[in-house]
């Protein structure tokens, strides 16, 4: 995420960070704003607040977990945005085919299913959009 931010410092992108308190010392120095939250559920809560597309870039374990569960809210009606996989050069196919698997195996209904996009490029997440 440091070059994410980076990359939007650098065109004059207002950066707000969120983290648990737990994690003092792991923000970015040049966030425009940080938010503290007590508990890591309540930092993906806050991320949540007033938006309407939630995007996971290629990321680690956490990065996977935050996106699930935008998903899973997404899939009970408590997520009203996009959920986004940014599946750049195959990233998130494993994932992808968990999903298709759900509903190949009745688990999982196809409207579920179509909750979570998975773009390629930019030009397909820009279509979501």
């Amino acid at each position: 995420m440091g070059h994410v931010c980076d990359e939007a410092l650098s065109h004059g992108v207002r950066v707000i960070g969120v983290l648990p308190r737990f994690m003092k010392g792991f923000e970015h120095p040049r966030l425009t704003e940080c938010l503290w939250t007590e508990r890591m559920s309540e930092r993906k809560d806050v991320m949540r607040e007033g938006t309407s597309l939630a995007i996971a870039l290629p990321g680690g374990i956490g990065t996977l977990d935050e996106a699930a569960e935008t998903y899973c809210l997404a899939k009970l009606g408590r997520y009203p945005g996009k959920v986004v996989f940014f599946n750049m050069d195959g990233f998130y196919d494993p994932f992808k085919q968990q999903l298709d698997r759900y509903v190949e195996r009745g688990m999982m209904d196809a409207a579920s299913r179509a909750l979570a996009h998975f773009p390629e490029t930019v030009a397909e997440f820009e279509a979501l959009l």
